[in-house]
């Protein structure tokens, strides 16, 4: 392993404490600060929302039936206790960690009850599952699709025709909001695991695989938006991409193209993958043609359904950018706003991936250059690709920011396709630790923590 191994502690109990705290203080002062800065001082009350740096929230903690969240509750500690006895035991089989994530992905949104955990998520005004069920014939939705663009509902508008047809699909197959719910998180929460699994392992030790494995799915992140989110699709879609490129086998190399184009039919930012994907195929040249082969693949699908269906994704696009940004480019339109959102960005996707796990990236980010920045980046392929995938989305995410991409508490969930490549820096830290158990149980703890409560005190419907 570059850079050696050395045992140590990844964070004390006392550490945990002080991050903790350090991070409840953080977020009400800035809650205190932005309001008074943006509404007083700047007289802008869009700029910052009623709760930074999650704008979409509310407080349901008064709200929670205890007959039903204590048993709950005790039931996800129960799982996961039992799960980091597993790992902690010598257990080298991914699966009860995909089982795990699935069943507290599922009990941490049953703390407020089937109703507000499985149906509400799905019945907001301006999500995608209000327009589903208008779709009769899809092909003839997807022709129509500009001429009625600026008519549907705000998420349905700012994105491809794929995202409505999604959920017109899983409606159909399910019948009800909490069916259709359950099924995204019973798709998305086993096979983004089983695929971030086998990535990590592919640069590091299984049994670092697998710890990472269980430290994703213990994520506010997953834990809030892995149930009833378009965007839980849209990651496990984006890792099988990156998993199948990353293979050796060039004909499994150019299967990327399925999950890619579905992603691209989901969403425009879909072209935040291709700089990470030209990221490995510059030290990896045989990967090039492939990469080549994938983007004139997805070219050639949308002129095709443009011949055939006048569906137009440049033009669609550019009316969702509009629709977005209608004064014109952010910082010159709304200057005040634009800097204070793109704060709230950046603070919110930090927020979701706990602030434990933020140091650990950073940490191991540092690790990784130092083991193989420079000259050695060109020959040292086992750390190298973790190393640029992290690297270069890190870039593309903060050059959407700078385009002014994300308005206003969009990042933990919108760009929800962050926290794999995230994670990667992470793993090379707890490679390079080597800590005993007990420390690696205290940081799952403080992750899993962190998302029971936010499960519990907040509601965070889109």
């Amino acid at each position: 392993m570059a850079g050696g191994q050395r045992r140590a502690s990844l964070f004390s109990v006392r550490k945990i404490l002080a991050i903790g705290w350090v991070t409840v203080a953080t977020v009400v002062f800035f809650n205190v600060f932005l309001k008074y800065v943006n509404g007083q001082l700047l007289g802008n009350a869009r700029g910052v929302p009623e709760f930074w740096p999650v704008s979409i929230f509310s407080f349901r903690i008064g709200q929670l039936r205890p007959g039903w969240a204590i048993p709950t509750l005790i039931a996800a500690i129960v799982v996961f206790a039992l799960t980091v006895a597993y790992l902690r035991r010598g257990g080298t089989s991914i699966v009860p960690i995909v089982v795990a994530g699935v069943v507290l992905v599922v009990l941490s949104n049953l703390l407020h009850g089937i109703n507000h955990g499985f149906v509400a998520p799905l019945a907001t005004r301006e999500g995608y599952y209000q327009l589903a069920p208008q779709v009769v014939d899809p092909l003839a939705f997807v022709g129509n699709y500009e001429a009625n663009q600026l008519s549907y509902v705000v998420h349905a508008k700012t994105h491809p025709p794929g995202a409505v047809l999604t959920f017109t699909f899983l409606a159909r197959l399910f019948g009800s909001r909490a069916a259709v719910a359950l099924a995204v998180a019973l798709v998305s929460v086993p096979t983004s695991a089983y695929l971030f699994y086998r990535l990590v392992g592919t640069y590091y030790r299984r049994s670092v695989a697998r710890y990472t494995t269980l430290l994703f799915v213990l994520l506010p992140a997953v834990q809030i938006y892995y149930l009833a989110s378009l965007d839980a699709l849209i990651t496990t879609l984006v890792l099988a991409t990156i998993y199948l490129f990353t293979r050796e086998s060039r004909w499994t190399t150019l299967c990327a193209f399925v999950p890619l184009l579905v992603v691209s039919f989901q969403l425009f930012l879909f072209v935040f993958v291709l700089p990470v994907l030209a990221g490995v195929a510059f030290f990896r040249r045989e990967k090039i043609a492939p990469l080549v082969g994938i983007v004139l693949g997805i070219g050639g699908f949308y002129l095709l359904v443009d011949a055939t269906l006048g569906y137009n994704y440049l033009e669609s696009f550019l009316i969702a950018s509009n629709q977005q940004n209608p004064g014109g480019f952010m910082l010159l339109a709304e200057p005040a706003r634009y800097v204070l959102t793109r704060f709230e960005d950046v603070a919110e996707l930090a927020l979701f991936l706990t602030p434990f796990l933020c140091l650990l990236a950073v940490r191991g980010l540092g690790a990784l250059w130092r083991d193989v920045g420079g000259r050695r980046l060109a020959t040292n392929t086992r750390e190298r690709e973790p190393l640029v995938m992290a690297g270069v989305a890190l870039v593309g995410f903060a050059a959407l920011l700078a385009a002014g991409v994300y308005h206003t508490g969009e990042t933990a969930r919108g760009a929800m396709f962050m926290y794999p490549f995230l994670l990667l820096p992470v793993a090379a830290a707890i490679d390079r630790l080597d800590a005993m158990w007990r420390a690696k149980g205290l940081l799952a703890a403080a992750v899993f923590g962190q998302s029971l409560v936010m499960q519990l005190i907040g509601n965070y419907l889109w």
